[in-house]
């Protein structure tokens, strides 16, 4: 991995605007406690493609809509802990910033700007498709770097830009002691709590149930009248058969949950931890799984339609999943997966409807495919090593720049493996 050290040479401030939000819950919210002040300093952009213009790298970067700090900053900003920095001390913080390194620059900006923590880095073109970012978050009174963490960019860098950065917020503030704290201080409710608040508030507007702790409770059935649970944890409730359309849980942790059956249809999920959850004949129509970690859930017989591009769902069971295009919505313009740059990689998609699903870039190594329908399905730069059960794929000739076949490897498929 490529590693880049940002000068201090043109470096912008970007001051969060984080602004606390109201509280989750009527008479039982968790008060916000102070917020943290953090700096966030444009990232310097590096070029070493084989033919190097550093200014069509920029330009690259700011067809994004904005440059790589401000979303960076626009991520980070999203959580309460997090507050402003007032403008005025950055004109003064920036006064002699000329010529030092990236690190001893960021903690004397810091310190002249009173902030806690400051977050720098560099973004490095290597080639027209492939870039890095990295970062780090410094924790100014201690003078240490508290995480340094990179994130590679493939394919249209304008494109992909935002969600890069809202990956990198999140890997970065998991580092945060401070959060970390604060999180563990979240609201716990008991499951009458819950139903009892959802039985006494409509969606309209949904009902608030961010930052609360709800894990371990049996909320099998409940509809959740399409509630915010932004941020809150679900770790092994019981949630099967549980109402959650157009529920919002971005961020949210629901590792080890019971979804079985459960209908997450219009869902946001996006970053959302799932974690080994069982998510068996769970509905996930026109959900979105952007960035959503999947790792070793069990999805058999889901019906997955959704953008869930970065997504993570390595040795995910997808047997008998239905992630095709619904042809029943086709005035309305395809309705398809996009599983563009997602970690499918040791999966098992045996007898899955994979039909025009998007697989541009994705990682399908050693995943087992016996019996799945790729018909129409877009394979362009996917890694299809050692994938098992290709010759027993359906549609496979009228697929998408299917690569060539190579020898598939000897481990069991993964439907004996189970």
């Amino acid at each position: 991995m490529l590693r880049g050290t940002a000068t201090a040479r043109g470096i912008e401030i970007v001051a969060t605007l984080a602004i606390a939000a109201g509280s989750a819950l009527p008479c039982a919210a968790q008060e916000r406690t102070a917020a943290t002040s953090l700096l966030v300093l444009e990232l310097g952009v590096e070029d070493r493609s084989p033919v190097s213009d550093p200014a069509a790298a920029r330009a690259a970067l700011l067809s994004s809509g904005k440059a790589p700090g401000a979303w960076l900053w626009e991520a980070l900003a999203s959580y309460d802990e997090y507050r402003p920095i007032d403008p005025a001390r950055i004109e003064s913080a920036l006064q002699g910033a000329e010529g030092c390194s990236a690190a001893t620059c960021a903690l004397a900006l810091g310190r002249t700007a009173g902030a806690s923590r400051v977050v720098y880095g560099t973004i490095i073109k290597v080639s027209k498709l492939i870039w890095y970012a990295d970062a780090a978050l410094l924790d100014v009174a201690a003078g240490r770097v508290l995480r340094s963490e990179e994130v590679e960019i493939k394919g249209n860098v304008g494109q992909l830009l935002p969600r890069a950065m809202a990956s990198m917020a999140r890997r970065l503030a998991a580092a945060d002691p401070l959060l970390a704290k604060r999180h563990l201080e979240r609201k716990r409710l008991s499951a009458e709590e819950v139903k009892a608040f959802l039985a006494a508030t409509s969606d309209s507007p949904p009902p608030d149930l961010s930052d609360v702790d709800l894990s371990g409770l049996d909320l099998a059935g409940v509809d959740f009248k399409r509630a915010d649970l932004s941020r809150s944890s679900l770790a092994r409730a019981k949630l099967s058969g549980a109402r959650m359309f157009a529920v919002k849980l971005v961020d949210a942790t629901a590792s080890g949950a019971d979804l079985e059956g459960a209908v997450l249809d219009l869902g946001v999920l996006e970053r959302t931890d799932l974690t080994g959850a069982n998510l068996r004949k769970a509905s996930l129509y026109a959900s979105i799984l952007t960035d959503a970690v999947l790792v070793d859930a069990d999805l058999r017989g889901a019906r997955v339609i959704a953008p869930m591009a970065g997504a993570r769902l390595a040795r995910a069971k997808l047997a008998d999943a239905d992630l095709g295009a619904d042809r029943g919505n086709q005035p309305m313009g395809i309705m398809r997966t996009d599983a563009t740059s997602t970690d499918l990689s040791g999966a098992d998609l045996t007898h899955a409807n994979l039909r025009k699903v998007n697989f541009t870039r994705a990682d399908l190594s050693f995943a087992d495919l016996t019996g799945a329908d790729v018909t129409g399905a877009d394979f362009t730069g996917a890694n299809l090593r050692s994938v098992r059960g290709r010759s027993g794929m359906r549609g496979a000739a009228q697929a998408k720049n299917l690569p060539e076949a190579e020898t598939e490897n000897p481990l069991p498929a993964a439907a004996d493996r189970r």
